[in-house]
């Protein structure tokens, strides 16, 4: 199938589940990640600032913030293409980026290299860990010079056969709902 009309069809589908199943997800999605004992040790962590009908990680910032781990979220650069991990603490003066995703301004930034985890979105996910985004391939450029620990989130009803490209960067694990799922290169995971 087309990536961009799978891509549409899980917009759809995406948009038609209840807020209030949405938010017991969420929760619950939240509930695994901060169990787990390599986020427990992850010192620095870029997660993406949720909007519209993505897994909520507002709650998960504040309890980064609460549990004294650098929270970095990502800038949107148009040309070249790429991702800025940018420092968010509670004082950052955050705009609508180029895509109306609010972002960090005049805020510091650090080394994709230097990040132990990276909290990665996504309309769906395979069990390898490949993913359908919003087709930019911000995240997948961004992905391949990393070192961290790479997490998606996904309901798991979006555990799907997705295309995958010879650029396409895998995460190494997705969290659902009902747990954690290894995907791609799962040596990471005990560290």
């Amino acid at each position: 199938m087309d990536k961009q009309v799978l891509r549409n069809e899980l917009k759809i589908e995406r948009s038609e589940l209840s807020q209030n199943q949405r938010q017991q997800w969420d929760e619950q999605i939240l509930r695994h990640l901060t169990a787990w004992e390599p986020y427990h040790k992850a010192k620095r962590v870029m997660t993406y600032l949720s909007f519209g009908w993505e897994i909520n990680t507002w709650p998960l910032v504040e309890q980064m913030w609460a549990g004294g781990k650098e929270v970095y979220v990502p800038v949107v650069q148009k040309k070249p293409k790429r991702l800025i991990p940018t420092a968010y603490t509670k004082e950052t003066v955050m705009e609508p980026g180029d895509f109306d995703i609010l972002e960090p301004q005049r805020a510091q930034t650090v080394d994709p290299l230097l990040l132990d985890m990276i909290i990665v979105p996504g309309l769906a996910f395979n069990r390898e860990g490949y993913r359908i985004g919003f087709g930019g391939g911000f995240y997948d450029r961004f992905l391949k010079d990393t070192k961290g620990i790479r997490v998606g989130l996904c309901y798991t009803q979006f555990i799907r056969d997705v295309p995958v490209e010879p650029w396409d960067q895998p995460v190494h694990l997705v969290m659902t709902e009902e747990g954690r799922m290894g995907a791609g290169n799962t040596s990471l995971l005990t560290k």
